[in-house]
């Protein structure tokens, strides 16, 4: 077993800055918008070792640099941002990207390539410094939507800064990301996911399965089981019906912070089981957003 976590999912819609807003009117904070250099834009949300991240296209021009092999991330974000917003790609955290590579690989995996980047940041003492990010890129065929790729920060200190984590409705994280699968896809994905994440990673349930990895879980449900477990699903919600994360599962540290902000802001949501369920994909960015208690991790 790898020691590959979720780290974030990239949400990505055709209007960045009408999600950020919609996302800071839940309670989250948000760093400014910025760019990554193969012109795809993006918005974050820190939590310790994982992000909430909006992404659109910022700079057409760059969306074929970069390359990893044939994989160009910004091109794969434009191709399925066309076809619908949501998560076409999911960053895996890892703390030594080759490491992870390698056993991927050892089970059957194929990574595309490799990506070297960073950005020129200013530290509050007016210091300057630079990021820096290895990203190795992995794809199974006929499953584009969970493209995944290992993201291990060389410098998280450049990251996660304390005044951007401390989210008024509460929120640290991820408790699990949920994967819609239909009953013949999940055999591929559950492949997929054992290559990825290790095969005694896999437990199956009842109504699908759940992946372990080194931070959160994915849990893989086909459309009536989500159904049981998120409620009703809205009819624009993954409507290819194609393998896909469909939900993100956020961690907070009460119910009774986010509320508010859901009433606030007028969102349509259900609450089943002790789960605070967020039903309007045309407002989260192609996907469901719940709410869940759950102690901070160290």
């Amino acid at each position: 077993m790898t020691s590959l976590g979720i780290d974030h999912p990239l949400v990505c819609v055709r209007d960045l800055a009408e999600a950020r807003e919609t996302y800071l009117s839940l309670g989250f904070l948000m760093k400014p918008p910025g760019m990554h250099p193969w012109g795809t834009s993006t918005a974050l949300v820190i939590f310790r070792n994982q992000l909430l991240e909006l992404v659109g296209i910022g700079d057409e021009n760059l969306l074929g640099s970069y390359p990893a092999g044939d994989f160009l991330f910004g091109r794969h974000v434009q191709h399925w941002l066309d076809e619908r917003e949501g998560v076409p790609l999911s960053a895996l955290n890892s703390s030594d990207a080759a490491a992870d590579e390698a056993a991927v690989v050892a089970r059957g995996g194929y990574c595309e390539g490799t990506i070297e980047f960073g950005r020129d940041v200013v530290r509050d003492d007016g210091t300057p410094d630079r990021t820096a990010t290895t990203l190795k890129i992995f794809t199974r065929p006929g499953l584009p939507r969970l493209s995944m790729f290992a993201c291990q920060q060389h410098r998280r200190d450049l990251i996660e800064f304390p005044k951007w984590m401390d989210h008024p409705n509460g929120a640290h994280g991820f408790v699990s990301a949920t994967i819609l699968a239909e009953r013949q896809e999940q055999p591929a994905v559950c492949d997929w996911l054992a290559t990825l994440h290790g095969p005694g990673a896999v437990t199956e349930t009842g109504w699908g399965f759940i992946v372990a990895t080194g931070k959160g879980h994915w849990r893989v449900l086909d459309r009536d089981a989500a159904g049981a477990v998120l409620g009703p699903l809205p009819d624009d919600l993954a409507p290819d019906s194609a393998p896909s994360v469909i939900s993100l599962d956020v961690a907070c540290q009460a119910l009774d912070r986010v509320r508010p902000f859901v009433e606030t802001g007028g969102f349509a949501a259900r609450e089943l089981g002790g789960t605070l369920v967020l039903t309007e994909p045309a407002k989260l960015g192609g996907i469901l957003l719940t709410f869940q208690e759950a102690p901070r991790a160290p």
